[in-house]
């Protein structure tokens, strides 16, 4: 007779309530988005009249458009500036690299109400304030630990004699960093930028402390929404943005093969 291994049972089941707890809320909104009663549930027929108004407000179209810009913006230059120090942690051994890795990581450990208070009390007491630019800047700096890590797992794969043979027949350095190094870590590029993207795309700290007059991202205009709303066009713009990055997901693994990346 079989013994029943409760320990793996015990790690299954959790699994489960885990996945459960995770998918639940996004079933919910999914439900309420098409539920002709609003929010009142179990749903008693189906429409998209909810997502016609969501895409149809131009404070959501605004929104999306500032976050898209933000977001491009703010991941270009944290991997802008993520990519070389990644090169040389990665590449190079020295006195005190732990400290420097620990302090470039160090806004993770903060928590983001907190870093984001922080920056505005900067950005005020450098007579600036609120505005584009310090908006950028914020999302920058919170999303490049993560560029930081992706890149730096990139470069410890990639093995320097590549680097070395172009070298050996005259290449510099520029010509060896876009014609081997960018091309053969492409998709820790793909993965990290697109990372710093969806972080950028669903921060609502940093947007709420920083975002100037007419510049106003979509999570702070959602918020803005649904304190005066009662209605499900909150819930089909989240379930559009829902049904579009795991879109945008697919695409990426078709374009960059995130399949290597989480081996």
């Amino acid at each position: 007779m079989n013994r029943i291994d409760f320990g793996a049972l015990a790690l299954q089941l959790f699994t489960l309530l885990m996945m459960v707890f995770l998918i639940f809320p996004i079933a919910v909104t999914l439900i309420v988005a098409v539920n002709p009663r609003e929010f009142i549930l179990p749903p008693n027929g189906f429409t998209l009249d909810w997502f016609r108004a969501a895409w149809s407000s131009k404070a959501f179209l605004r929104g999306m458009g500032v976050s898209l810009v933000l977001g491009l913006s703010s991941a270009l230059c944290a991997n802008a500036l993520a990519l070389p120090v990644a090169m040389v942690l990665a590449r190079n051994n020295f006195r005190g690299k732990s400290a420097v890795t620990v302090m470039l990581m160090s806004p993770l450990l903060i928590p983001t109400t907190i870093f984001s208070l922080a920056l505005y009390i900067y950005f005020v007491r450098i007579g600036y304030g609120a505005g584009f630019l310090p908006l950028v800047i914020g999302h920058a700096i919170h999303s490049m630990p993560y560029a930081l890590r992706i890149l730096t797992a990139s470069l410890h794969n990639l093995d320097p004699s590549y680097e070395e043979a172009a070298r050996n027949v005259g290449a510099g350095r520029i010509r060896t960093l876009f014609s081997i190094t960018l091309p053969v870590i492409r998709t820790g590029l793909i993965s990290s930028f697109a990372l710093c993207f969806i972080l950028s795309w669903n921060d609502f700290p940093i947007s709420v402390f920083l975002a100037p007059s007419g510049w106003t991202p979509l999570p702070v205009e959602l918020l803005s929404y649904i304190k005066f709303q009662y209605d499900a066009v909150a819930a089909a713009l989240a379930g559009s943005l829902i049904l579009l990055s795991a879109l945008a997901m697919i695409v990426i693994d078709r374009l960059a093969g995130l399949r290597r990346v989480l081996r």
